[in-house]
């Protein structure tokens, strides 16, 4: 009997990457795909998603956004199985932080990525000052930060914050990638939190010290509680804009070489939060000091470089968590490679970051591929179709003056 996998996300790249990664283990991939409602509020937004072309996945679900009990309902009713437990694997923050607060009612029939130390949750890791604070413990260089709480759209502007400033949420789960902001003033500050606060009445804002960031960097990896490997790092070489702020669109992945001094301290870091599964790290170069950015307990979204490379994460993943011997599978990237995320590609030439020649450009430049691959044809087909609809649209939206 095949192994199943259930994997929870939002984009389906990233969904896409870890269905192909357990299928190289023989494992059945079943898609619950994150939707925004249709305006009427009832219903969700259904039509196949991308990675549900692909051969490595049997089943496609529909749940919405932010609705927990929906999620909760669809795993225990459509994904659980009496002759098996059925693998969890989230992508992105909040189906992280769902499978973790309901670990209770999930355990049974579920095994999923979890906390070693039961007092601690995910959702306690994705406060970004409980990291920080962490991680200048370990030695990591961190940017100083100040904290702002609104209350009920209420809000004091703290007198010792440095401008210009970086705004982001507290806890990633909340805000998402629309809550960062660089302000030059504490007036454009402002403006910024009350634009925040028309969609949350109540949230808490970390306000650091703006860096010029010289490079921005990644990495994932894999702990068990006690033991944590860091296969490769990755580059970014170009970022997105708009609504995907800070995702890259074209990367590096790399050997750790020239980076075992941080790689030890993000491994002795991650020990410290005591996570069992797959975790990325953000951190970025400026004036020549590496400095920690983020992390999150979770695949991230260049993950499918590492496998494509040769160590494949998720199958680490589902293999550790069964209690399988992973003692032979490959866990370090030995040479580089450029990697396109096709989808952020496409959404930047659709909103006008990038020129059609830059597109294909940035296309036959890389090495590996999110979508496109000869032994699973049906998810670039259905995305070259995607892609043909949003150039109509364009040429449309520009005849119109509205591009």
């Amino acid at each position: 009997m095949k192994q199943k996998v259930v994997i929870i996300g939002q984009g389906f790249t990233g969904r896409l990457s870890i269905a192909r990664s357990v299928a190289e283990i023989g494992c059945e991939a079943i898609i619950i795909a994150l939707v925004s409602y249709k305006k009427d509020g009832k219903t969700l937004r259904s039509h196949k998603p991308i990675d549900g072309y692909s051969k490595c996945v049997s089943r496609v679900y529909y749940c919405g956004m932010n609705d927990e009990q929906g999620l909760v309902s669809i795993l225990l009713e459509k994904c659980a199985d009496d002759e098996q437990k059925v693998v969890i694997i989230p992508d992105n923050d909040f189906s992280a932080a769902v499978i973790d607060k309901n670990k209770s009612v999930l355990e049974n029939k579920f095994l999923f990525p979890r906390m070693i130390n039961h007092q601690e949750s995910v959702i306690d890791w994705m406060d970004k000052v409980k990291q920080k604070a962490l991680a200048k413990e370990v030695g990591l260089n961190v940017v100083e930060s100040q904290l702002i709480e609104v209350n009920n759209g209420s809000y004091k502007i703290p007198q010792a914050i440095n401008y210009p400033c970086f705004v982001k949420p507290l806890v990633s789960v909340v805000g998402g990638k629309s809550g960062l902001k660089r302000c030059a003033n504490e007036t454009a500050l402002q403006k910024h939190i009350d634009v925040v606060i028309q969609k949350y009445q109540n949230v808490k804002l970390l306000v650091e010290d703006f860096k010029t960031i010289d490079t921005e960097y990644a990495l994932l990896g894999y702990a068990n509680g006690n033991d944590v490997f860091i296969p490769g790092i990755l580059q970014l070489i170009s970022i997105a804009h708009g609504g995907h702020f800070g995702v890259a669109i074209k990367g590096e992945i790399m050997p750790v070489d020239g980076f075992e001094n941080i790689v030890e301290l993000f491994k002795t870091f991650v020990r410290r939060v005591s996570f069992q599964g797959i975790f990325d790290i953000d951190f970025f170069l400026s004036d020549g000091i590496l400095y920690f950015g983020e992390l999150n307990l979770r695949f991230g979204g260049s993950g499918y470089a590492y496998t494509k490379m040769g160590t494949n994460l998720p199958a680490i993943m589902v293999k550790d968590l069964k209690g399988d011997d992973v003692s032979g599978m490959m866990k370090e990237v030995d040479k580089k490679a450029v990697y396109v995320n096709e989808r952020m590609c496409i959404d930047e030439w659709y909103s006008n970051y990038i020129s059609i020649d830059e597109y294909y450009k940035i296309l036959q430049s890389s090495d590996i591929s999110f979508v496109n691959d000869a032994n699973d044809i049906g998810p670039q087909k259905a995305l070259n179709k995607e892609f043909q609809k949003r150039r109509i649209k364009r040429t449309i939206k520009k005849c119109l003056g509205m591009h």
